[in-house]
């Protein structure tokens, strides 16, 4: 499997780990952007048009079009002055102030085109048409193209620009007649010479007059689309607000989730713990539940309850280590973890009860000599044990190895600390004591101390024929696992894989769905349901 698609298989399991968060989220903020748009204010938007010049003539050129179009813009300013918007307050009597009219009244000219668009936003769809309206018609009423006497000098114009037209076409008809004649006699070529003269005076003059007239329509305005009262209003829009709201809901709330996941670097899933160590998961072990987290002989669940889902994950893990090394079958194996208080001890107990119920004789090894805890898990005394054995010939393996209730099951505590523990355990004496332990049982489990704090793990894995790595689900930190992993593999460790502990309890719940609940005193190998105490589950020697 790649990066890519271990990480898109990540992300992935984010989202669905956090989907009803997202669903939260998401109806959370479809409902506020609704209820907002129920108690906000309903305003509708009506626009007036304007053109500027003669455009829809016949008498604009090229240059009043240009001048036309520069002018639009003026009028767009125009139309939001003070001036103006007081003139329409007294027009229509409203009750406002020409400030706060401003702010409802918009105008753009078009770039590309001699038009003035005013835009009004009222709550009131007939006040908005009113008040486009009655603008428009302030900008009209401002603009000189058709007021007082330029009005009646356009209409004298556009009189002489006609009658000049008329006698441009009469001379070129005359012209046209004299010129098809075959044979012309004196007087009729004065009188073409004195034509051709009088065409180029009218045309010259019609030029001027069509000048004069382009570039007084090109200040004209005119409105070519009165505003209507609109029928629906422009804000709220329930259903883009509910859009909107949604998606930025779920947006939000993605990105505290991937956040979140990104600041969290501890590792959850198999497939995570594949990808940091590049290791198997032999065994998924979910949260034990005890009655007092003080007494550590609760948390021995194989033996306490031997049906419970944490123990059907300790005999998995068993089953597992066993078809890991099908060809090798391992004799002598190392549990261990990356950093303090991830559940190796714990699990390394457990394991060797559910190895000794499969009929294996087992020695579960305190090899931890700096803070060890199985005889604490036993109930056990701590005045020998393993470094007793590294101290003396003469002490046997069975004088000090504690039975317990479970047959097949012994215990070798550390016994008293001592002040070199790496040196010890990497000694020719830990060598000949690890060949002495391995005639006195079929398999050999050491709970030893964290990989990434202390050399003993490394140690001791280099003697026996397989290691397994703890990780915590919820306290283990990802580059503390890789770390964990390359001490091991730098010592040269059979690392068989991964005990991925404390994990939610997703896989309990689907044990207990197929095999029932089971009571909290449930049935130890003894057949008594009676919670045993800690005398009952050992014998001291």
């Amino acid at each position: 499997m790649t990066g890519t698609q271990l990480d898109l298989r990540r992300q992935l399991a984010i989202a669905l780990r956090s989907l009803p968060l997202l669903l939260a989220s998401m109806v959370l903020g479809g409902g506020a952007a609704l209820f907002a748009s129920t108690v906000q204010p309903r305003v509708y938007e009506a626009q007036a048009t304007l053109l500027v010049g003669g455009a829809l003539s016949g008498a604009t050129d090229y240059n009043g079009l240009l001048a036309s179009q520069q002018l639009s813009a003026t009028y767009a300013s125009v139309a939001t002055t003070r001036p103006a918007l007081v003139e329409v307050i007294a027009e229509l009597d409203l009750d406002t102030t020409p400030e706060e009219l401003r702010k409802r009244v918009s105008a753009a000219a078009a770039l590309d085109r001699t038009l003035v668009t005013i835009t009004v936003r009222e709550g009131d769809p007939s006040k908005a048409a009113d008040i486009a309206n009655a603008l428009a018609q302030q900008l009209i009423a401002a603009s000189p193209g058709l007021q007082g006497q330029q009005e009646d000098t356009q209409k004298a114009v556009e009189d002489d620009l006609r009658a000049t037209q008329d006698q441009v076409q009469a001379t070129q008809a005359e012209i046209q007649r004299l010129n098809a004649l075959t044979q012309q006699t004196a007087a009729q070529q004065a009188t073409l010479t004195i034509l051709e003269s009088r065409l180029i005076s009218l045309r010259a003059t019609h030029a001027d007059l069509l000048s004069f007239l382009s570039k007084n329509a090109a200040n004209l305005l005119s409105l070519v689309d009165p505003a209507v009262p609109p029928l629906e209003p422009v804000s709220p829009r329930p259903v883009l607000n509910l859009v909107l709201g949604t998606m930025s809901a779920l947006l939000l709330a993605a990105a505290v989730v991937y956040l979140a996941a990104y600041l969290d670097d501890s590792v959850r899933t198999a497939e995570e713990v594949h990808e940091i160590t590049g290791l198997p998961t032999l065994g998924v072990v979910s949260r034990i539940r005890t009655p007092n987290r003080d007494v550590d002989f609760y948390k021995l669940v194989t033996l306490l309850h031997p049906r419970s889902a944490a123990a059907e994950a300790f005999r998995l893990l068993r089953t597992n280590i066993e078809f890991a090394s099908i060809d090798a079958p391992v004799r002598s194996l190392v549990v261990t973890s990356a950093m303090p208080n991830e559940g190796k001890t714990v699990t390394a107990a457990n394991l060797a009860i559910a190895f000794a119920q499969a009929g294996r004789r087992v020695l579960l090894i305190d090899a931890d000599l700096r803070k060890p805890s199985v005889h604490r898990m036993f109930d056990f005394t701590n005045d020998h044990g393993l470094l007793t054995l590294l101290s003396s010939d003469a002490v046997s393996v069975d004088a000090i190895a504690r039975p317990t209730d479970q047959q097949n099951l012994r215990v070798l505590t550390s016994g008293p600390l001592p002040p070199n523990p790496a040196e010890l355990l990497g000694s020719r004496r830990m060598k000949t004591v690890f060949e002495r332990l391995l005639h006195d049982a079929d398999l050999l489990v050491f709970d030893c101390p964290p990989a990434r704090i202390v050399a003993d793990a490394m140690v001791v894995s280099s003697l026996v024929d397989g290691t397994l790595l703890v990780v915590d689900a919820k306290r283990s930190h990802r580059n503390s696992v890789r770390q964990g992993r390359e001490a091991l593999a730098r010592a040269g460790a059979n690392v068989l894989g991964v005990v991925l502990n404390r994990v939610q309890g997703e896989k309990s719940g689907a044990y207990a769905r197929y095999y029932g609940k089971e009571p909290v005193n449930a049935a130890g190998p003894g057949g008594s349901r009676t919670e045993p105490d800690a005398a009952s589950l050992s014998r001291r020697v």
